[in-house]
């Protein structure tokens, strides 16, 4: 799924761009699917992927049922809107995972290592923090950094406190990085994050201009 970094980026342009989206509803949306609460490893997760991310059939994400469920119910709320538009970029995101993985990790035999996921993930989340480094007034900072209260009222499947602790929990991994920045970044580059974002705001621009 794309990084937090990403999605917040995405929702920035259109948070610049449309005054109704705005707002701290908004932003938290479109990090609210990242919000189940883990137990103690990690290994597992309350509420569950499947339920988190809409994965109807235990592997897609079916967006335009959540949209149909809760956006389209709810009138368009802001918060059920950034909601909506992390599900479709994570649904942009796999697109250029599997293309990456059938072109170049396949090949080089390099998916069949159960831990190189976690090598790869090392480059999504530099390009992040090379972004941070490089964008000081970004909606990290301004916006979301800042937020300290942020009560669930919108799920009856989600903790009241769960959107708070994992805001607390981003904010705190990014601002306390340990990157190096001089270093190559082999399986996601500056110009593909960029380029991805990119598309993916094109993308969303097409669902908002039709709603």
């Amino acid at each position: 799924m794309a990084t937090w970094i990403a999605h917040m980026r995405i929702a920035e342009y259109f948070m610049k761009k449309y005054s109704a989206l705005d707002n701290d509803e908004f932003l938290v949306g479109n990090i609210a699917p990242d919000c189940g609460v883990p137990n103690e490893d990690w290994s597992s997760f309350t509420p569950d992927k499947s339920i988190t991310h809409w994965l109807k059939d235990g592997e897609n994400i079916d967006a335009e049922d959540f949209k149909n469920q809760y956006l389209i119910k709810n009138n368009q709320q802001p918060f059920y809107m950034g909601y909506y538009f992390h599900l479709l970029t994570d649904i942009e995101w796999t697109k250029l995972y599997k293309k990456k993985k059938a072109e170049l990790w396949d090949y080089q035999g390099l998916s069949k290592d159960e831990k190189f996921i976690w090598t790869i993930k090392k480059d999504w989340y530099g390009q992040d923090h090379l972004y941070l480094q490089n964008t000081p007034d970004s909606v990290f900072f301004t916006v979301f950094s800042k937020i300290q209260e942020f009560p669930n009222s919108y799920f009856d499947v989600y903790p009241e406190d769960a959107f708070i602790k994992q805001m607390k929990y981003i904010t705190n991994f990014y601002l306390n990085a340990k990157e190096d920045f001089t270093r190559e970044f082999p399986y996601l580059s500056k110009i593909e994050m960029d380029n991805f974002v990119q598309k993916t705001i094109s993308v969303l621009e097409s669902v908002y201009s039709t709603k």
